[in-house]
């Protein structure tokens, strides 16, 4: 059952803050002999949940009808199912990191759907924090079904822990409106400069991750020294979006030389104190910056590059002691997950 949760709680951090305001789920189908049907997450607000990836993926292994795979909408996925699977799940098992959600929103309740496929037993990591949304395995419940709460099992404490840490943005969104995201990326040896840190395939995971904030805060220092664009061009995400910028800088009459401020349909706004949060912020910045927003940051993401430099001047003098949460690897390099606990 451990092993189980292990790997949806891994395949959901491989969208962590991409989903947002959605959060990050995982889950995964086991047919009767305890083979892994499907393993999925859920990758953008507005698609299809993980728990109905993983079922559209578990019906075609089970009924070899391929057509299911062609449908991308959560409504159309939903309605395929509950009109050709009615029995064919009935002696699966389905883990999920999110109790299944029983609202009606952008997408159609997933847990009313399982119901409906009267799935044989349903493995929850934990509950909900959106109110509007919660309630899910308490309906399932309700109805008879096989129910499994990691909440409620002594020997799945570290998995429900596990759960709640994957949610840190999400819950940070629905309690204070705010998820606050600092960014940095060094060599193995700290430093910071000499030319471009990270792999093509970590620019491609930090743009992704750019596309999809509500601001991006950054330091006048920053733009001073680096120059930079700060768009969305290796993103791969459908519907990308240059971030809108706020430059916190001390400086009266800020120069607006830099690329960054011929970027189309993108707000830039130059301030001289700490804003007030709203939605998805992701900062980047050096040492000094961190210093001043450690107070406000919800977690820091720290990409390290598997290479060593000689030749450098900064490195990235942070004092804060931090848990990991969370590491994967991304091309050639690392991403840590941190929370920052002083």
């Amino acid at each position: 059952m451990e092993f189980c949760f292990d790997l949806i709680l891994k395949e959901a951090w491989k969208y962590q803050a991409l989903t947002l305001p959605n959060p990050a789920v995982g889950a995964l189908i086991l047919d009767k002999f305890g083979k892994i049907l499907s393993l999925k997450a859920h990758k953008q607000a507005g698609k299809p949940h993980a728990e109905i990836l993983a079922l559209q993926e578990a019906y075609y292994k089970l009924s070899g009808d391929k057509s299911i795979l062609s449908l991308e909408e959560s409504k159309e996925i939903h309605k395929f199912l509950k009109e050709n699977a009615k029995n064919i799940f009935k002696d699966c098992t389905l883990y999920v990191t999110l109790e299944p959600c029983l609202n009606e929103g952008k997408t159609p309740s997933c847990a009313k759907l399982l119901a409906e496929l009267s799935i044989k037993e349903i493995c929850i990591a934990t509950q909900d924090v959106n109110k509007k949304a919660r309630g899910g395995a308490e309906f399932l419940e309700n109805l008879g079904m096989r129910v499994i709460k990691a909440w409620e099992i002594k020997e799945l404490e570290g998995i429900h822990k596990k759960a709640k840490e994957l949610l840190i943005p999400f819950a940070r969104l629905q309690k204070k409106g705010a998820f606050v995201l600092f960014k940095y990326a060094s060599r193995l040896n700290g430093s910071i400069d000499g030319g471009q840190i990270s792999s093509p395939k970590m620019r491609e995971f930090m743009h992704n991750l750019r596309s999809k904030v509500d601001s991006l805060l950054i330091s006048g220092k920053t733009i001073r020294e680096d120059n930079p664009i700060l768009d969305v061009r290796f993103a791969t995400l459908e519907n990308k979006k240059n971030p809108d910028i706020n430059i916190l800088t001390r400086m009266q009459d800020f120069p607006k030389t830099a690329p960054l401020f011929s970027v189309p349909a993108r707000e830039v706004n130059i301030i001289s104190k700490v804003p007030e949060f709203k939605g998805f912020v992701f900062c980047e910045g050096g040492s000094e910056f961190f210093k001043t927003l450690k107070p406000y940051c919800d977690l820091l993401l720290v990409l390290i590059t598997p290479k060593f430099s000689a030749e450098f001047q900064k490195i990235m003098q942070i004092n804060a002691d931090c848990k990991i949460l969370h590491t994967q690897s991304i091309g050639e390099d690392l991403a840590l997950w941190l929370q920052i606990i002083n």
